[in-house]
């Protein structure tokens, strides 16, 4: 597709470019109990902790039909970390986890793992875990391994090619695996925040509703989806409303990371400290 031949060239005209820091020594995790890696979020790496409207706003961004024009995001898996960004611009940094097997890209069908890749946003949805993003796994690199390990047939191969193009999710019921998303936390989960803030209620930063998690406030959380991106339900709620079908999104192992930059202050507004 011409977005995606479009991923990273450069605009004539924009903001600066954002500072990027080279890739961390090391990946933001520790092994938990039973194996299970856990993600560790270093808050400075993160954000800028405002609502995605603000941002818009104040970052001038453009919309059409009330979503981003020129959204991109990039996915930095051993960072644990989605970048959203607009033209040049690294809009914000959000939060992830990945699947129970988190290093390496996904193979086949069953096997826990988040694929590596350039791939686009297909589909909106529901989803037994609040909001999703359709990947379109499997691309055409996927599909063509696939096709040389006889895991897809030459049929279907051809099927995959033509959704492909036509910009529509590629079958999802190959022995490639499918039904990857970029979605929210399991429903019971929010609804025992919810619980707990009907007992002790109190003032909700904003972008924030009742049974929510402040994703702010988390440090670190375990890997647990199927190989899906799981995000904190605030996040892919902002994802979900201002990100558009056909939005570009690159899923790497590792790499340079682009701490958030503040948002501009207001007139009149004094810095913080």
């Amino acid at each position: 597709m011409a977005a995606l031949a479009l991923f990273w060239t450069a605009c004539a005209a924009g903001p600066k470019r954002p500072r990027t820091e080279p890739t961390p020594a090391a990946a933001s995790e520790r092994v938990g109990p039973w194996d299970i890696t856990i993600a560790l979020y270093e808050p400075a790496l993160y954000g800028p902790e405002r609502a995605l409207e603000d941002l818009i706003r104040e970052y001038r961004l453009r919309l059409e039909k009330g979503k981003l024009e020129g959204a991109r995001l990039l996915a930095i898996k051993a960072q644990r970390r989605l970048e959203l960004w607009v033209g040049r611009r690294m809009v914000k940094a959000y939060r992830v986890q990945l699947g129970i097997v988190p290093r390496g890209g996904k193979m086949r069908q069953g096997d826990r793992m988040t694929p590596e890749g350039d791939y686009f946003i297909c589909a909106h949805s529901g989803s037994t875990y609040y909001l999703a993003l359709w990947i379109s796994y499997p691309n055409l690199a996927d599909a063509r391994r696939g096709l040389l390990e006889r895991l897809i047939t030459p049929r279907e191969f051809e099927e995959v090619a033509r959704a492909l193009k036509e910009g529509r999710c590629p079958p999802q019921r190959t022995r490639l695996g499918g039904d990857l998303l970029v979605h929210g936390q399991p429903r019971e989960y929010a609804e025992e925040l919810a619980a707990s803030h009907r007992e002790s209620p109190g003032p909700l930063r904003s972008g924030l509703k009742v049974g929510d998690t402040d994703p702010a406030t988390i440090k670190e959380f375990q890997d647990w989806t199927e190989g899906c991106i799981a995000l904190f339900n605030p996040d892919i709620r902002e994802l979900y409303e201002h990100v558009p079908d056909r939005t570009p999104i690159r899923i790497v192992a590792d790499g340079p990371i682009t701490p958030p930059r503040p948002a501009p202050r207001r007139k009149g507004q004094r810095p913080p400290g």
